[in-house]
């Protein structure tokens, strides 16, 4: 499974991306509390909900809107995890464009 990472979770992990191996179906929830610790703590409170102020999608599908975050995943799947608070393009854009 790929799971997809953005934002200071970049930082945290080292990588864009991390690769996890779940040998089967598992929970949505057990698969974020099962994170490397680094980026598990940013991800998933001390109860094992997802922390507010992330977007984690499964398969470009929000899983909190759509499931309540009550889904099995398994190898085949890709989470994304964004947090709605996220660096941008660290270049400037250019000059204003102004109508008219």
């Amino acid at each position: 499974m790929i799971i997809q990472l953005y934002g200071h979770l970049r930082v945290a992990a080292g990588a864009a991306e991390i690769e996890l191996r779940l040998e089967g179906r598992r929970r949505l929830r057990e698969v974020l509390a099962d994170l490397p610790r680094n980026i598990r703590d940013a991800v998933v409170g001390e109860d094992s909900s997802p922390r507010p102020g992330l977007l984690i999608m499964v398969n470009d599908v929000d899983a909190r809107s759509v499931y309540n975050y009550d889904l099995y995943v398994e190898d085949t799947d890709k989470i994304t995890i964004i947090p709605m608070i996220h660096g941008g393009k660290t270049e400037p854009f250019g000059p204003p464009v102004h109508p008219g």
